[in-house]
């Protein structure tokens, strides 16, 4: 099973070449932008806001 976003670097077509020459993968495309399903990019939309997105700055 592989579960992936709309990554643009997903999008490539070796990687759809990839998934279609193995046998057995389930594919399940989130969309890119979907806090309802991963949570985690709700705290990155605050951090962006703030100077904590780059602490290295």
């Amino acid at each position: 099973m592989l579960v992936w976003d709309d990554l643009n670097t997903h999008l490539m077509a070796s990687t759809y070449r990839y998934i279609a020459d193995r046998e057995g993968i389930t594919v399940f495309q989130l969309p890119s932008y979907a806090p309802d399903l991963n949570p985690v990019e709700g705290i990155r939309s605050v951090l962006r806001r703030t100077t904590a997105a780059n602490p290295a700055s």
